[in-house]
């Protein structure tokens, strides 16, 4: 993987792709802004963006998305992101759309949601080929979207001579340290949704990692395809059946350790705590009409134990619905162990990372993703075709 500091940037042109896609309240203030909610996935990049106008970039042309856009839709503007860069850059950011058209005297300039196109997730050459115009080279700096084959991550690519940013290389420093940590010691905490997309790096780390703990939907998930009966917890169908396999290679492997749930916190409702009960999954009665929001007190004890002797833990998705405060409690406990632990701690996906810098126990770990689906891949083994064009 070519490393932006082999670039000769001095007089250049730099097309870069960086990660956009923050959390914003869903109202404009004063119809002219939305705040952003957490800025970090932005921050990750100033380091890339300041080193290049430190080795005299004559521009840099900045390209990013927000949400998933059906065509225009001004409620998913970048606006906010160039509001936002500008601060965090101390140098003003031109905004630009549509995407093509800008002034040539800028310094340093943002084009409009990327994803507003069909040609970006078609990666249509057209595209890749405009974008790519009277640029000198191409800066990855979206660990988040490599996993896409899109006109600004791979159409690009092709086009240009092209580097990581120094937030790629992070990303894939320590994600790599992830899977080369020796096994014994190694506890993998898994979380959330997107049980689909989680069971294939459970199915992979399985012969690099000795611990591996499961809550949160994909919990539910393996619970579901061992037999139990959740109610009207959300459960993921589809994948009930590489849930089942998946457990029977840990049924055959006693030195691997799979702990799941063994109790819940179950409520009416899933946006409030309503008729909250706890209940131990072994005589688990009357919960037809409740949703699982938490894990219970019993499985936080076992998790615990298993946190306190581990040598390695990564964290993705958060073990209840912990948007609502009541919810919460476990994933904070679980939280403060793995903090506390003298393990190389590692976390990823945006709930969790979220989550982590909310309770202000970012510091105590010694790496945060912000790669999503991107990071589940990697860990996955599976190639990223936004890394795989920088070799």
């Amino acid at each position: 993987m070519k490393k932006v500091q082999e670039a000769q940037i001095e007089g250049k042109n730099v097309l870069v792709r960086i990660d956009t896609d923050v959390p914003m309240e869903k109202q404009w203030t004063d119809g002219n802004t939305r705040e952003i909610l957490d800025d970090e996935r932005l921050r990750a990049s100033i380091p890339t963006i300041k080193y290049l106008l430190e080795k005299g970039a004559q521009k840099i042309t900045i390209m990013g998305h927000v949400g998933q856009p059906k065509g225009v839709d001004l409620n998913f503007s970048l606006w906010p992101i160039a509001n936002q860069l500008s601060t965090l850059l101390g140098y003003k950011t031109e905004f630009f759309k549509p995407q093509i058209n800008y002034s040539l005297d800028a310094k340093i300039i943002l084009y409009e949601n990327m994803r507003f196109d069909p040609q970006e997730e078609a990666n249509d050459p057209g595209l890749a080929q405009e974008l790519a115009k009277n640029q000198n080279f191409f800066v990855q700096d979206a660990f988040a979207t490599c996993h896409r084959a899109h006109a600004s991550t791979v159409g690009v690519a092709k086009l240009l001579p092209s580097y990581a940013g120094m937030a790629v290389q992070k990303e894939v420093e320590n994600l790599s340290r992830v899977i080369a940590s020796p096994a014994e010691g190694c506890t993998i905490i898994i979380g959330g949704k997107k049980t689909e997309d989680k069971l294939p790096m459970i199915e992979n780390l399985i012969d690099k990692a000795e611990n591996f703990l499961i809550g949160g939907v994909v919990g539910n998930t393996f619970l579901a395809a061992k037999g139990y009966n959740l109610g009207k917890s959300l459960i993921e169908i589809d994948v009930l059946e590489e849930a089942r396999e998946i457990l029977q290679k840990f049924a055959q492997n006693p030195a691997k350790k799979l702990l799941l749930p063994v109790d819940l916190i179950f409520s009416r409702s899933l946006e409030k705590a309503e008729d909250i009960r706890h209940e131990n999954l072994e005589d688990v009665s009357n919960v037809g009409d409740f949703f699982a929001v938490d894990i219970g007190a019993e499985t936080t004890a076992n998790f615990l134990v298993t946190i306190k002797n581990s040598k390695t833990i990564f964290w993705n998705g958060n073990l209840g619905v912990s948007e609502v405060e009541e919810f919460r409690k476990n994933t904070w406990h679980i939280a403060e162990a793995i903090a506390n632990s003298r393990a190389k701690k590692y976390a990823g996906g945006g709930d969790t990372s979220s989550f982590i810098r909310q309770v202000g126990l970012a510091n105590n770990f010694n790496f945060i993703s912000n790669g999503g689906g991107a990071t589940l891949e990697f860990l996955a083994g599976k190639p990223l075709p936004g890394l795989e064009v920088l070799k």
